[in-house]
């Protein structure tokens, strides 16, 4: 009863869209499943109908536990059920989806084949008249056509073409699976078209996408693909016979299916893109509509249901889309619109996990129930979010999440969003943790202005927010950052030339100083973000006093606006006591040994004599239970250690602690600490960043300012062993010549201890020994 309940209620989000239902459907398939002992007949179609419901969650929500829990449940009903068994032909079917769909998310070529394989089988398995028979081909064809995608073999399009024309005529009209084979029969001709050039196979893909969505009604979950498919062969129609009809087309099927409703966020997502960069391309009035719907879409993209590595992932295309709306804005003259649309689209993750912490004092005056609520949704759905070891991949030998964690995270999200309904239904509430105007951007600036970096396709520009004032010039795009000496030099200069420079231009910042430098801070987007704009210069023989950034303004990073409004909130009215948490672990697993760590954190120790307390740990007693909960009994903390930025799963990324322990960046992500005040990241790679994720600041000192530190020093690559202790002991001598210390100095106590180093002898004028460190926050 509870596997054909769940079957009925997955019937119905197939058709409505529902997402409580999909949610519904796959708890009573569970249940189902569990209910039924090992060794019953029912068993492999429980486990059936169960992988059904997690393959069409995966699909529209993007979770990666879902999909391998999906073939994980579908190898074994086939595993289970005899091969002549007369539904075997059908979870073989079922099996052979769910593995494509896999090979889709993570690229593993073995699934591809085995769901060649087991289509193939199953359609092997089904005589010719069967009602299922044109299902399956359709399956074997789709298998197919993605195999031909990957591996160019003509002969896998030739036979996918074959077995999705059967599929079509073999399904009767009137059928509701027949939208779907003609759906991909269209896509199929439009892919012989690129490979052959015939306009006959690109005039049928249009028309067999025109009948199924003629067959597919409003509201359809599928439709939304269905007419971004469409989109697609119009605009390759229009590019090769220049028919204004197909542009016109194009747009609105295009518009359609990003309007809609229902359906996967990222096929809305990408049907916005499309009709953004068509609008674009033919200077079309509907642009900056089209960017608005996509942002609009970005937090449903990044589902605060998912896990963040699988976040991460549905965001890897938005970033150059979220440039891309800045430059639009620009480019209509909508400077403030571009910054707005900028906060919106940059750091989505670093928002969310914000907003899950804001303060609701004001909501709990009013309406307490609502506000309890909400506040219980949150703090479940943080920490379910935010688990460390989240990587779901089943083959890679990492923690899979628990099937409930992932369930109650959906189910939480989704209740959430009704709560936040209910919120801003209110009288006053109508904005209530929705994103920020630009009023209240300005208050980022309230310390010195901030430059905004945005770089786009057509153009790159510097937003400079002070409050009551924003200006933008148009900069170089091309930057990289290159190993020699002549070439860092070179760089740098063209730092200095296209972008530091026109800034202090345009702030009318003219005359260097040799101290009580102004504070700068820079928001990069994009590439511009691995760039090193504090060090901006000319260097050798033009190495003259005014020739420097460094020369006018003490330089900060902050990721977005709103971390930067975070530093300079109130303090917590139960700060802790000053404190500073000294973590040094020379000799992690795996990992040289660092030998002027135990040195650097003596010389923090006398220095801070007096000052302020320092809570040591170092070498076996440097455990992350303990660095955790010093971090939270402290308001400073500074780490000597290794740090690595993990490439494959971001949130990975570590300072290495005692034994082969690692203070991960999902680790400090999860703390809340209202009273921190300053880390110090005396590491490798602490703010390094991920160059797939441009857009998400996915490093350590990012982690640090989320979890409650206003200010972070970090570095942006390798540093050199010897290097760390003496500008630790440079930053802290500064910083202790006030008591008590004031962490809001931090940027200017490394801007003097860089300047050391940098005017030291030998090789530690290297760029490579002094450009790394950088401050991040206030």
């Amino acid at each position: 009863m509870l596997s054909n309940l769940g079957q009925s209620i997955r019937a119905r989000f197939e058709r409505l869209g529902d997402l409580d239902d999909l949610n519904k459907s796959v708890s009573m398939s569970e249940n189902a499943a569990h209910l039924t002992p090992d060794g019953h007949p029912a068993k492999p179609s429980m486990l059936n109908n169960l992988a059904n419901s997690l393959l069409r969650r995966f699909e529209r929500l993007g979770d990666l536990h879902d999909l391998n829990k999906s073939v994980l449940m579908g190898e074994k009903a086939v595993h289970l059920t005899p091969d002549n068994h007369p539904e075997n032909r059908g979870m073989l079917n079922n099996l052979g989806h769910s593995l494509l769909t896999r090979f889709k998310r993570l690229g593993d070529l073995d699934d591809l084949n085995k769901s060649v394989s087991m289509s193939e089988n199953a359609i092997h398995l089904t005589p010719d008249g069967h009602p299922e028979k044109p299902g399956k081909l359709n399956n074997l064809g789709n298998s197919l056509f993605t195999r031909f995608e990957h591996l160019g073999d003509l002969d896998d399009l030739k036979k996918s073409m074959s077995m999705r024309e059967k599929a079509v005529c073999l399904t009767p009209d009137g059928h509701p699976d027949k939208a779907t084979m003609l759906n991909n029969l269209g896509n199929s001709f439009r892919m012989r078209f690129e490979q052959l050039g015939d306009l006959n196979n690109l005039n049928k893909s249009v028309l067999m996408g025109e009948k199924a969505i003629h067959l597919t009604p409003d509201g359809h979950p599928d439709k939304p693909s269905w007419l971004k498919n469409l989109g697609h062969s119009h605009i390759m129609r229009f590019k090769q016979l220049g028919d204004p009809g197909d542009l016109n087309k194009a747009v609105l099927v295009l518009e359609h299916a990003a309007r809609s409703i229902t359906g996967p966020p990222h096929i809305r997502f990408d049907a916005a893109s499309q009709w953004a960069k068509l609008a674009e391309n033919a200077g079309l009035p509907s642009l900056l509509d089209a960017y608005e719907v996509a942002l609009v879409l970005l937090p449903e993209l990044a589902w605060l249901g998912l896990s963040i590595s699988d976040r991460h992932y549905c965001l890897l295309k938005a970033g150059k889309v979220v440039r891309n709306v800045a430059a639009a804005a620009i480019a209509s003259g909508q400077v403030e619109k571009a910054v707005e649309w900028l906060e919106q689209g940059r750091s989505v993750i670093w928002g969310q996990l914000l907003n899950l912490r804001s303060p609701v004092e004001v909501l709990s005056n009013r309406h307490p129930e609502l506000a309890n609520q909400l506040l219980s949704l949150s703090a479940q759905l943080e920490g379910s979010g935010t688990q460390a070891g989240e990587q779901e991949h089943i083959t890679s030998g990492t923690r899979p999440s628990l099937p409930s964690v992932a369930n109650r995270a959906h189910q939480n999200a989704h209740k959430r969003e009704q709560v936040l309904k209910k919120i801003r239904g209110l009288e006053g509430f109508t904005r209530f943790l929705l994103p920020k105007s630009i009023s209240e951007l300005s208050l980022a600036a309230k310390a010195g202005p901030v430059v905004i970096l945005n770089i786009s396709e057509t153009r790159c520009d510097a937003l400079i927010l002070i409050p009551g004032l924003h200006e933008s010039s148009t900069l170089y795009q091309q930057f990289g950052r290159l190993p020699s000496e002549v070439e860092f030099a070179k760089n740098l200069s063209e730092i200095w030339f296209k972008v530091a420079q026109p800034i202090l231009d345009g702030l009318a910042i003219t005359t260097p100083a040799k101290g009580n430098l102004p504070r700068i801070w820079w928001c990069p987007t994009g590439p511009l973000a691995f760039l090193p704009i504090h060090a901006a210069g000319l260097y050798g023989s033009n190495d003259t006093f005014g020739s420097k950034l460094f020369d006018f303004v003490i330089s900060s990073y902050t990721p977005s606006l709103t971390a930067l409004m975070e530093g300079f909130r109130a303090s917590s009215k139960s700060a802790k006591a000053p404190q500073l948490l000294a973590v040094a672990e020379p000799s992690a697993f795996r990992a040289s040994y660092i030998p002027g760590t135990q040195e650097e954190i003596r010389l923090i120790e006398r220095l801070a004599h007096g000052k302020l307390p320092v809570l040591l740990l170092e070498k076996d007693t440097a455990t992350v239970d303990r660095v955790q909960q010093g971090m939270r009994d402290s308001r400073w903390v500074h780490f000597a250690c290794h740090g690595v930025q993990d490439v494959s799963h971001p949130t990975e990324s570590a300072l290495l602690l005692a034994g082969s322990s690692h203070l991960t960046l999902s680790k400090i992500i999860k703390l809340a600490l209202p009273h921190a005040d300053l880390a110090f990241l005396s590491a490798c790679q602490t703010a390094t960043g991920d160059k797939s994720l441009e857009e998400e600041s996915v490093h350590l000192a990012a982690g640090m300012l989320l979890a409650g530190y206003r200010g972070v020093i970090a570095t942006m690559w390798t540093i050199m062993d010897e290097d760390a202790p003496q500008v630790a002991s440079d930053v802290y001598e500064n910083l202790f010549k006030t008591s008590p210390p004031d962490s809001t100095q931090a940027a200017e106590a490394l801007h003097l201890a860089v300047q050391k180093l940098r005017k030291g002898s030998g090789t530690t004028r290297s760029f490579s020994r002094w450009v790394p460190f950088i401050h991040v926050g206030v």
